[in-house]
């Protein structure tokens, strides 16, 4: 069966910290704190001014904070280059994602997911991942099974927002790695992960195109074995308030989940409010080793 990946110990998030500083803002002010920040009416907002202070993207300070922009990242396979700005924090969870079983490979498998989205900088994100509770059927030899899937710690940096008048992409770096800290039952050792995060909207018809290219690793008896994996999803706005995709991936999805090899489908996101979304998408593999049907429904709240 194909286990959940997570980013592992300290050195993700070391090496991923290091990866931000390296990367100046474009086009951000000199590096200091905000005073807009310094004076927030956020104990944690004034903390990370303080503790990060890096300059600042003048426009996005003077933006209400709004669920919509950036979405949210579990809604579909992909990843937004966008990250939350400094001192928000999204929560992301999905009480019901299902994935059926894949012939002699995984039975099936129940998931209650959730990402925890933190804004150090208005640039750079923490973020904890999991699959939650999870429930596996009987199957392949083994009985059925419950437990808490394995925490991945991830990190996610936006380098630059796209230009459309040339048409490039916005750019983003996501991290993590797996951890061994779950249930036994759904353990597999620590697995890194790296991928590039883009976006353009193309000039027709209002599409928005997000797409993820990277490299995964699966722990095994003879050490990591690399798997370059690939996600993509086109949105369509129908209202303010609501939007439509096709989205797909090949062998991983962003985050790591259970399903894996070809997998497309649909889904929609629901803006009942600024500060909520509601989202669902439903998914079935191409061959053979890809899982028959997923589905999932969840919402996000930011704060």
């Amino acid at each position: 069966m194909r286990r959940p990946a997570f980013l592992g110990r300290s050195a993700g998030l070391v090496v991923a910290c290091m990866l931000a500083a390296a990367c100046p803002p474009v086009p951000l002010r000199a590096a200091a704190p905000s005073e807009l920040d310094l004076g927030s009416r956020s104990p944690w907002t004034r903390f990370l001014a303080e503790v990060f202070p890096e300059g600042i993207d003048q426009q996005l300070l003077e933006r209400p904070h709004t669920i919509r922009d950036p979405g949210p990242d579990t809604a579909n396979y992909p990843n937004s280059p966008n990250t939350i700005p400094r001192g928000a924090v999204y929560l992301e969870t999905s009480p019901v994602l299902y994935t059926g079983g894949i012939t002699n490979l995984q039975p099936p498998i129940y998931n209650t997911e959730f990402l925890l989205r933190l804004g150090l900088t208005d640039r750079v994100e923490f973020r904890l991942f999991s699959n939650g509770f999870t429930w596996q059927a009987a199957g392949l030899g083994n009985p059925e099974t419950t437990g808490f899937s394995p925490l991945a710690f991830d990190t996610k940096i936006h380098f630059w927002e796209e230009n459309r008048e040339w048409f490039l992409p916005a750019v983003g770096f996501e991290a993590y790695i797996l951890t061994p800290w779950g249930s036994p039952a759904f353990e597999s050792g620590t697995e890194p992960s790296m991928t590039m995060l883009f976006r353009n909207t193309l000039p027709w018809w209002g599409l928005i195109a997000e797409y993820n290219v990277g490299l995964a690793a699966d722990a095994s008896r003879d050490g990591y074995v690399p798997i370059d994996i690939a996600q993509w999803a086109i949105t369509k706005p129908i209202t303010d308030d609501f939007e439509i995709f096709f989205h797909g991936f090949q062998n991983q999805s962003a985050l790591p989940r259970v399903a894996f090899q070809t997998v497309l489908g649909g889904g929609f996101v629901w803006f009942p409010s600024d500060r909520l979304s509601i989202y669902g998408n439903w998914g079935a593999g191409t061959d053979r080793k890809g899982p028959p049907t997923t589905f999932q429904l969840g919402f996000a709240s930011s704060y």
